[in-house]
């Protein structure tokens, strides 16, 4: 008997979800262009997840195909919508959008005032045994280009180097020992006390509990220097960090 051509298997992936608060594209496209001015290289074939959960009740109409083909042009790849408002539903079944479960309540109001594509990460994938909810876990090998790393419930210490292509995710600290150059991701479940040492800042990103900067928005001054980064005031901040770990 022949092996067959392709499998079918079911998959848990990291992916970006841009939540969108406002049904006006314009507006949408002006503030998306001037993101992507900011950082390019991020949003270069990003695969995303828009979420309609925070578009206002009366947003009663959105040009679904519009609203693709504005992310193709840009080079974003649009992979499905998600928390659908019921008066939009049907229109967006016709888009030929995929279309993730509605699993998430709907906020009565937008409950941000921007509209920014902050890093809303799924995190259920993980490389470590998901059972062992200990308070921190080890890692002593190199994270590999392509390589998930995501400790629930407690701290992520790497005494190795994070690959660029790699990344790391704990719902609390992240300490690495050697060189951070992939994606590293502290207080994935919302915990805003969360912070991220390393001791060669390179990364392709870095957050905290959402809130995000890239390589080309992170400072010369702070790159290949040993780092702590943390959030104040709801502002993601970089300091040198010369104490021992």
């Amino acid at each position: 008997m022949s092996k067959p051509c392709f499998q079918l298997k079911g998959g848990l992936f990291t992916l970006t979800v841009l939540h969108l608060q406002t049904n006006d594209l314009k507006e949408f496209e002006e503030t998306l262009n001037s993101k992507i001015a900011e950082s390019p290289d991020f949003f270069k074939q990003l695969p995303v997840i828009i979420d309609l959960s925070q578009l206002s009740e009366d947003a009663l109409h959105l040009d679904f195909n519009w609203l693709k083909n504005l992310l193709i042009n840009q080079g974003i790849i649009p992979v499905a919508l998600h928390n659908i408002p019921k008066h939009l539903l049907g229109k967006a079944t016709q888009s030929n959008w995929g279309i993730f479960p509605n699993i998430q309540p709907r906020y009565d109001k937008p409950k941000v005032e921007s509209i920014d594509a902050d890093i809303k990460k799924d995190t259920e994938k993980a490389t470590l045994p998901q059972e062992d909810h200990c308070p921190v876990t080890l890692v002593t090998s190199h994270i590999r280009s392509g390589q998930q790393v995501y400790h629930p419930g407690g701290d992520l210490i790497i005494i190795n180097t994070v690959n660029t292509g790699a990344e790391v995710l704990s719902d609390g600290n992240i300490h690495i020992y050697g060189a951070l150059r992939g994606r590293a991701l502290a207080g994935v479940k919302g915990d805003a006390s969360a912070r991220i040492f390393c001791q060669s800042l390179e990364a392709e990103l870095v957050s905290i509990a959402g809130k995000y900067k890239v390589l080309e928005s992170i400072a010369d001054e702070w790159r290949g220097k040993a780092v702590q980064i943390y959030l104040e005031n709801d502002d993601l901040k970089i300091e040198q960090f010369t104490k021992e770990f």
